[in-house]
Formats: C-alpha cells, sequence, structure tokens
C-alpha cells in the first residue's frame, strides 16, 4: 500500500505555497471565506431534508385544516355528498405527510390555488404556501420520504415513460432549482422592502419636522432586503430575519409566518444559488479566480494526460481547486466510444460522437489544453516530455486509454482494423461500403463472394456490436439500391475464440445476444481460433473463410505508460496502481482508466468501462483537491459497477445491471435511454437522438460515403 501522506520538502506541494507579503492578508481572507462557506454548506446538508420533512408536515395540516373549514362553510357541519375534489383534499395530507407522489400532490394543489386566485376565492398564488408547494414541485419531497425509494426504483426499471419521468425530474432540477431560490430570494425581498421603505419616509417626516436620527428598523429592512435581493450573505441575512420575524413588519399576515419562516430557513440552507453574488464570493475564496488562475505560478501544476472519460472526468473534478491544470492529448476532441461503432457502420457521423476538448472547458479557466503526444514521463525530475518540450508538474494523471492488442500478430492489422478512434471508425465504415461496390463490379462469383463475406474477430460487446449492425446495414440499409447483387445475401461471420459470446456477461444473456445475432443472419462460431489473417481471407483452425473485408476486436493492450515510466505492466499493459490509484514508487503521480490495473472491484480487477475511468478521474480530483488544501484524505478507492450493456439490432440488447437481467426491446430501449444521457452536449444528444429516430422508421442510414483511397483494392 502507497503512503498516503504528502512528501516533505521544497517540492511538497501538499498544501498551498505561500505567498509574497502583499497577498498574504488576502490569502487569510480566503481561507476563513472557504472555512466558513463550507461549514455553512455542511450545516445546510443536514438541514435540508429535515426542512423539506417540516414543510410537507406543515402543508399536510394546512391542507387538512381548510377543507375541513370549507366543509363546515359549504354544509353547515351536516354531512355532503363526496366530490372527487373532496376525496383528493383528504388524502392529500397523507401523502404529503409520506412523502408519496409529492410532486404531482404539489402540482394539484398549486393549480387550485391559482383557480381559486382567478376566481376571486383565494389569496394569490404567491402566498408563501403557494411558494412552499412550488419548491416541493421543483425539488422533489427530499430523502426522508417514500417517494425517495420510489424514484431509485423507477432508475431501474426498463420501462421508457418512467425512465422519461425520472430524466424530466433531474432536467426541472438543474434547470429550475436557481431560478426558484432567485424567486423566492425576490419575493422576501419584497415583502420586507415594502415596510422598510414606509419606514424610511417616515423617518424623513420626522426629520423635518425636528427629529435628530433615523430609526434603525427601517435602514436595517431595506439593507437587508437589498442584500437578499442580489443574493449576498444569503445565509447571514435570512438568519437574521429569522430572529426579527416577530417584531419586524414583513408583508404577511400573522398566520403565514410559519410558512415565511420555512422559506427564510430553506434559503439559510440551500443559500443563495447559482444567481447570486453568494457564489462569486464562493468561487474566489476556493481560489477559483478565473482571470489569474493559469498566471498564478505558486499554485500547484496537475498535469493530465489523455481527454477521455477519465481524464475529462479528473479535470472537471478539479474545477474549484486552488490550481493550475495542464490536459494534453493528441487529437483536439473527446470521443463517446460505446457509439464508434456506429460510425463504423454508416449509422451516425463523427462529429455526432466527438466534442472538441477546449469547448467542454471553455468555462474553466483554470485549464490550458495542449495538442501534441506525450513520448515520455520523468517521475523523478517530474517533468512530462511532449516532443522537444519538458512541462513540469507538481501532479500527474495518467489516463491514456488503450490500443488494438494483435497477440504478437502485429501483421495482421493492415488486413484486420481494430476500433478504437475516428479514423478506425471511418477507416472501416468506407471499407464496408467499398465492398459492396466491389461485389456489384465483380464479374467472378468467387470474388463476389468474397466481398461479401464480412469477418467479425471477437466475441466481446464490440465484436457483438458490429456484427449486428453490419447484418442491419445489409439486410435493410442497402435493399433496393444494387442492381447485380442482393446485399442481404452478405455472410457477416462472428469469430469467438472462446465457448460462448460477451463472456463477461450471464451466460444466460449471452445465450440471448447468441439467438438474436442468428435470428438477424450473423453466423456465430465458438472456440474458433484464428490462426491467420491476410488480404484474401481468415484461417480459423483448419477452415479457410475467404474474405475482403475482416475487422478485429479481439483484445485492447494499454499504452505505453508503463514503459514511459520504466515499470513493468500486467498482461495487458497496464499499470499496477495502490489502492489510491497512485504509482507505487512515484508520490503525486496516478494512473487511472485503461492505463491503470486496479483491484478496487470487490478484491477483483476494475474492468475497462467508461463509467470506471469517470469514477476514478472524480476520485483522484477529489484526493489532489484534498491534498492540496491539506485536508484529510479520501479512503480507497472503490469501484461501484452500474451494470453493463450491449446492443445486437433493433429491438436486440442484453443489459446487467446488478442482480437484475434484462434483454430484447426493454434493454434495447434502456440502452438507447442511457447513451443518449451519457453523451457530451446537448446539441450532440438532439442530432444523434434524431438520427435513431429516422434510421428507426425508415431502415436508412444517413453517413454512407466512402472517403479514403479511390479504389478498395488499394485500402484491402
Amino acid at each position: 500500500m502507497a503512503d498516503r501522506r504528502m512528501p516533505s520538502g521544497p517540492a511538497s506541494v501538499g498544501r498551498r505555497p505561500k505567498r509574497a507579503a502583499p497577498p498574504v492578508m488576502t490569502g487569510i481572507l480566503r481561507t476563513s471565506l472557504r472555512s466558513a462557506i463550507r461549514l455553512a454548506e455542511a450545516a445546510g446538508g443536514i438541514a435540508s431534508p429535515l426542512l423539506l420533512l417540516a414543510i410537507r408536515i406543515w402543508l399536510s395540516q394546512s391542507v387538512l385544516v381548510h377543507r375541513i373549514m370549507a366543509m363546515m362553510l359549504a354544509s353547515g357541519i351536516h354531512g355532503a355528498p363526496p366530490t372527487l375534489d373532496m376525496l383528493f383534499q383528504s388524502i392529500a395530507p397523507l401523502l404529503l405527510v409520506v412523502g408519496l407522489f409529492t410532486q404531482p400532490v404539489a402540482l394539484i394543489l398549486l393549480l387550485e390555488a391559482a383557480w381559486n386566485a382567478y376566481a376571486g376565492t383565494g389569496t394569490g398564488v404567491l402566498e408563501p404556501r403557494s411558494v412552499l408547494l412550488l419548491w416541493l414541485l421543483v425539488m422533489g419531497a427530499g430523502p426522508f420520504s417514500l417517494d425517495a425509494p420510489l424514484r431509485r426504483g423507477l432508475s431501474w426499471i426498463p420501462f421508457s415513460p418512467a425512465r422519461l419521468l425520472i430524466a424530466l425530474q433531474h432536467f426541472a432540477d438543474r434547470a429550475f432549482a436557481p431560478l426558484l431560490l432567485a424567486l423566492v430570494r425576490v419575493s422576501i425581498a419584497a415583502a420586507i422592502a415594502i415596510p422598510g421603505i414606509v419606514a424610511l419616509r417616515w423617518s424623513e417626516n420626522a426629520m423635518l419636522g425636528g427629529a435628530t436620527a433615523l430609526p434603525a428598523p427601517g435602514w436595517g429592512l431595506t439593507t437587508i432586503a437589498v442584500a437578499l435581493a442580489l443574493g449576498l450573505a444569503t445565509r447571514f441575512a435570512t438568519m437574521i430575519l429569522c430572529g426579527m420575524l416577530p417584531f419586524a413588519g414583513i408583508a404577511a399576515p400573522p398566520d403565514h409566518r410559519p410558512e415565511v419562516l420555512l422559506l427564510l430557513l430553506l434559503l439559510a440552507a440551500r443559500g443563495g444559488g447559482p444567481f447570486s453574488f453568494d457564489r462569486l464570493i464562493a468561487r474566489w475564496a476556493r481560489g477559483a479566480t478565473p482571470w489569474d488562475m493559469m498566471e498564478d505560478h505558486s499554485l500547484p501544476h496537475v498535469v493530465v494526460v489523455g481527454g477521455g472519460f477519465g481524464g475529462v472526468a479528473a479535470v472537471r473534478g478539479l474545477r474549484n481547486a486552488a490550481c493550475r491544470i495542464t490536459l494534453i492529448d493528441q487529437r483536439n476532441y473527446h470521443l463517446f466510444q460505446p457509439l464508434l461503432y456506429q460510425v463504423a457502420t454508416a449509422a451516425l457521423s463523427p462529429a455526432e460522437i466527438a466534442t472538441p476538448i477546449r469547448s467542454l472547458f471553455r468555462g474553466q479557466r483554470n485549464v490550458r489544453v495542449l495538442l501534441g503526444e506525450v513520448t515520455g514521463a520523468d517521475p523523478t525530475t517530474r517533468h512530462v516530455l511532449l516532443g522537444a518540450r519538458r512541462i513540469p508538474f507538481d501532479y500527474l494523471i495518467l489516463a491514456t486509454g488503450a490500443q488494438h492488442s494483435y497477440f504478437g500478430q502485429n501483421g495482421w492489422a493492415q488486413y484486420a482494423p481494430g476500433l478504437k478512434t475516428i479514423e478506425d471508425a471511418t477507416t472501416i465504415c468506407s471499407r464496408l461500403l467499398r465492398a459492396f461496390e466491389e461485389a456489384e463490379n465483380a464479374a467472378d462469383a468467387a470474388e463476389r463472394a468474397a466481398w461479401l463475406t464480412f469477418v467479425v474477430i471477437g466475441g466481446g460487446p464490440t465484436g457483438v456490436e458490429l456484427a449486428g449492425a453490419l447484418a442491419e446495414l445489409a439486410r435493410h440499409g442497402l435493399e433496393r439500391e444494387y442492381r447485380t447483387i442482393d446485399p442481404a445475401t452478405a455472410r457477416v461471420i462472428l469469430v469467438q475464440a472462446g465457448p460462448r459470446i460477451l463472456p463477461t456477461f450471464p451466460a444466460f444473456l449471452s445465450a440471448a445476444a447468441e439467438r438474436s445475432l442468428l435470428r438477424l443472419g450473423v453466423e456465430v462460431r465458438l472456440n474458433a481460433r484464428v490462426l491467420g489473417v491476410d488480404a484474401g481471407g481468415v484461417d480459423v483452425g483448419e477452415q479457410r473463410i475467404p474474405a475482403r473485408t475482416i475487422l478485429w476486436a479481439a483484445g485492447v493492450a494499454a499504452s505505453p505508460a508503463a514503459r514511459w515510466l520504466g515499470r513493468p505492466g500486467d498482461a495487458a499493459g497496464r499499470l499496477a496502481v495502490a489502492d489510491d490509484l497512485s504509482v507505487p514508487g512515484s508520490p503525486r503521480l496516478y494512473a487511472i482508466g485503461d492505463t491503470a490495473s486496479s483491484r478496487a472491484w470487490r478484491g477483483g480487477p476494475v474492468p475497462g468501462l467508461a463509467p470506471a475511468a469517470k469514477q476514478q478521474g472524480h476520485y483522484v480530483a477529489r484526493l489532489i483537491d484534498a491534498a492540496i488544501e491539506g485536508r484529510k484524505l479520501p479512503g480507497p478507492f472503490r469501484y461501484r459497477h452500474f451494470g453493463s450493456l450491449a446492443t445486437i439490432g433493433r429491438l436486440a440488447a442484453v443489459a446487467e445491471l446488478g442482480r437484475l437481467c434484462i434483454w430484447g426491446a426493454p434493454a434495447w430501449w434502456f440502452w438507447g435511454a442511457a447513451h443518449i444521457m451519457f453523451l457530451v452536449g446537448g446539441r450532440n444528444r438532439m442530432i444523434v437522438l434524431f438520427d435513431w429516430l429516422w434510421a428507426y422508421m425508415t431502415y436508412r442510414r444517413g453517413t454512407r460515403l466512402i472517403t479514403g483511397e479511390p479504389r478498395a483494392s488499394s485500402a484491402a
């Protein structure tokens, strides 16, 4: 186990470096503010769930009391035939108390308040009770409710409307919560400002009449109202108002003051929100001053090599850390690799699954992005080698990903390309489409058959998805477009060396995936070893398969990070890391994602999946942030496995979600929703969703362009 204490000496950056004399007071002020903000946020995090419970209890009794009073006024205490509204008003208090269907109940009560205001029988929709209902509608019932486990359960159910509902709730929380906080602040400020301004006017009149001083409450309340409206010292101002509520002339009837108190306490717990001066002060206190972060060389320098899932997660996790970050990648885009096979099979274009790295961090000003290929790293002098440049680092995160592995047969690469980059995908797409063109031109039957034979080597998720998408392209995407050949007669052969495909999935899901492939017309060959690959075909055991298009999905190897550091790697070339993902013997040097060999999943190796890389990136960011600030470091990294997905074709997929395993159409819909959600960028999500809907309705592929060399023979 690696020593988790930071080293001592001049090179140590375990704590923020001392600055020159002029900024000392600024540093003390920042440190004090940062501690106060963290303490307030921790207290607010504890108080918020309790306040939501108190709000539900208060509103439930309020609804019940109003219902009883309305019934007494309407029927003179004598019984009246029950109506739907009466039944809802009777059950609504119980639902609010237990926190079941809280948001629909709050919506109905809000609509009723709006109708009563329109009819002139209510006090309006902006009364404190309605604002509390709006808070429940946007924020939900909180953890102390039946909605919390129900929401977690719905997120795992393979039912499209349920997942859509959860997605809408997440969207409402992200989009409307900041606006709601601003609305509450402004409404309370208005309630305070009206009597405050009246007091000021009275004070001015008193001075004109000979008075010598202004009454303090008028100036005080007006100042607090302005502070709340601007979101300045929100928690402090609301706590003062809580103490002054029985005496301050806030424009609210006495029976509404408990609701006003709850709103004030909520503001004290949540703070001013994004649209406030408090947020700017918090960023400044955390050292995230966007105008001088990269120029302040007294801050620790974190170098991240690799702009994949792990590297991007690490950089984002350090967005509020007091450090400079340099992200280096040999490509200028972040690639969503799980959908790369769809580019290879003409379903999507490259721009739909790739996002420029610079655009990801345009708002994170403590990041500098460098385009280039890292050729080495020196843990002794603490430099990264970028061509002829040497870039110093205080912390280094290696997230360099993986590359193809041909198990010692590197000569096969020119005949059987793998799928790791956009260049790989576009090359494969051109080969696939050119194969049909060459088959259309072929005069010899044997040559035509070879062009129409496609061999995919490897039965993991990538191989299964490639084979299924290729079969769908041949049978449904190209019909009626050729005159000499029938693309539906193309052979798609999936070769797997083991006894079943998808070996990391449960056996019955592997069987379900194999049945789906067979229905698509894919030939699945198990326990089949590939002995040779050349321009004319594949040698599988003792059989020769003539094929002009061969795709490799059989294995990967780690990047050369282990060689850079002069350390041995495992069988796949990955660096062995400690339980905190650090490289043993190299302090403040971390490896994550496919670069690292970590046994943090129930004592076993962490799988090479995008969620694993993202979790490791977030963890290392938290660890570095804690080390810079001198806080207690987080415990050992533990991977949380949320499941594995693989799609075969239209309405055919398999999903392993912990103990829940699904296949067929439910898994296919779940797979699509998950990949849309995890795509980077709203534009990409919308375009991919539209392309998928178009392909689903028309069976057409929209990105069938042949690029590269003009003749297929040169590419084969």
